[in-house]
């Protein structure tokens, strides 16, 4: 018997997208994964292993913070991190706006249906979501399934590493 290469990638492939749908499938039906929730509650950060970030690029926590409020900037900062950090940064615009002062601009009433669907946002003819599509190169910022809760805690998050002196400077889009 020969061994067909082509067969068993194929094989391990199927083995693969099965393995991921059943994860999402899990994480949907919240099983499986982490929410801010798991965040929140952690006891201690692990810190064993992992290089330090420099003073600039970490949460700083705000001493008048509660420690609920601080909890929820936390799981905001993993959160940011791991779902707006590779096209976003608070202060500076990358692929996408800079962060600083979102509330200000858009209440949470718009900042969440946006998060979870801007493409849906933009095709409703909003005025401020279209100045943003077209400003930066009609590049669609993906969908996310975060809940509610996440999504305040990521706004609780930039709100928190926001600086006053930025603020101004990123105005990016002004809409009668």
């Amino acid at each position: 018997m020969r061994f067909n290469s082509v067969g068993f990638a194929l094989s391990v492939g199927m083995a693969l997208i099965v393995v991921l749908i059943g994860f999402t499938l899990l994480s949907a039906a919240g099983l499986a994964g982490f929410s801010a929730d798991d965040v929140a509650r952690a006891n201690e950060p692990v810190t064993e292993g992992i290089p330090s970030l420099p003073a600039s690029q970490t949460a700083a926590p705000n001493p008048a913070a509660s420690p609920r409020e601080a909890a929820e900037i936390a799981a905001g900062d993993a959160l940011f991190k791991g779902n707006c950090a590779q096209c976003h940064a608070v202060n500076e615009v990358v692929v996408g706006p800079a962060l600083a002062g979102i509330s200000k601009r858009r209440p949470m009433s718009w900042l969440l249906p946006w998060v979870k669907n801007s493409s849906k946002v933009v095709a409703s003819g909003d005025d401020y979501a279209v100045a943003i599509f077209n400003k930066f190169n009609k590049q669609q910022m993906p969908s996310f399934s975060l809940s509610d809760k996440e999504i305040t805690s990521i706004v609780a998050y930039i709100e928190s590493q926001q600086s006053a002196a930025a603020a101004p400077a990123v105005a990016m889009v002004s809409v009668p």
